[in-house]
């Protein structure tokens, strides 16, 4: 059997790029496929996802031989580069559509290297590599642990939940709201950031609003788990969202605003909560509808049976 190696960052932080990395290798080894994680540096791993998976590490100088599968995120350019000799199997699987080209020298792409394989969960990104590279890419369901991430409305509070790694906006917006008078005063602000993934989903729980606040997303999977929490997403697509975000008709499911338009999300983020503040049920069709938007990736053995189809065709 084909072994698959799945090369991961050595980046602390929760992530959810990483956590997918993890969640692959464990899919695939439940599968009976043999599949492993690689770190650079030894005995560097991630456990705060919750996913036990076998581990190797390059300081080690692992052997890989022409048998071999190895899975590279977007950013792992050298490593891309110095393998296209090898003949071994490389795939990509890209997770941020705006790294894509970041993370390449000007003037190349992944044909360059000799790659002709990838994959993603995002369709945005899908049509993306598809169209700016000509490179056929195999979409892999995606997975929301929705018992994790539920909906208590007892739970709930005045909180505003918000992600701050890869944005300012959520704290440039909070530093505004707090000095500002009226009824946002009376809702307190939860950073989402170096937190293990139970106090992550604790917080999404408690919260009545996420403010989806960066402009730059892959598949936007915080917005997922805010909706599967039942939070008011309101904010940014980030361009990748717009793949499952609604923001308006009979399907809404969240707050659109467009990207980078803080006045817009400022102002839309104070009517919510005035209306909110007037009917405590104002929205819950809208919350309902995002619901069922993330219920619609609960199945993990539907993004087991993506990933077994693929790899078994190499």
């Amino acid at each position: 059997m084909r072994r698959i190696f799945y090369f991961c960052p050595d980046f602390s932080l929760p992530s959810g790029g990483t956590k997918l990395l993890y969640r692959h290798v464990f899919q695939l080894d439940r599968l009976g496929f043999y599949a492993a994680i690689v770190h650079q540096a030894k005995g560097f791993v991630l456990t705060w996802h919750g996913y036990r998976v076998p581990v190797v590490w390059l300081e080690d100088k692992p052997g890989f031989t022409k048998e071999d599968v190895l899975v590279f995120p977007e950013g792992m350019t050298d490593f891309i580069k110095a393998t296209r000799q090898t003949g071994v199997t490389r795939v990509i699987i890209p997770l941020n559509w705006s790294y894509v080209f970041r993370c390449l020298p000007p003037g190349e792409d992944w044909t360059d290297y000799g790659v002709t394989q990838v994959i993603t969960p995002s369709p945005v990104i899908k049509e993306f590599v598809e169209w700016s590279m000509g490179l056929p890419v195999t979409l892999i369901d995606d997975y929301i642990d929705t018992a994790r991430y539920s909906f208590q409305p007892e739970k709930k509070t005045n909180k505003i939940a918000y992600m701050s790694r890869k944005s300012v906006v959520g704290d440039i917006l909070r530093r505004i709201l707090e000095r500002k008078a009226g009824l946002i005063k009376s809702y307190q602000w939860a950073r989402l950031q170096d937190l293990s993934e139970d106090e992550y989903a604790r917080q999404l729980i408690e919260s009545r609003i996420y403010l989806a606040a960066n402009s730059q997303e892959g598949a936007n999977i915080s917005v997922l788990e805010a909706m599967s929490a039942g939070c008011l997403v309101i904010g940014f697509a980030g361009v990748g969202g717009h793949a499952f975000m609604v923001g308006q008709g009979k399907h809404q499911n969240c707050f659109l605003v467009e990207n980078e338009d803080l006045l817009a999300l400022g102002r839309t983020l104070e009517a919510v909560v005035t209306e909110i503040t007037n009917d405590n049920h104002c929205f819950d069709q809208l919350i309902r509808n995002g619901l069922t938007t993330a219920g619609q990736f609960r199945d993990i053995d539907r993004e087991a049976a993506s990933l077994k189809r693929y790899f078994e065709s190499l």
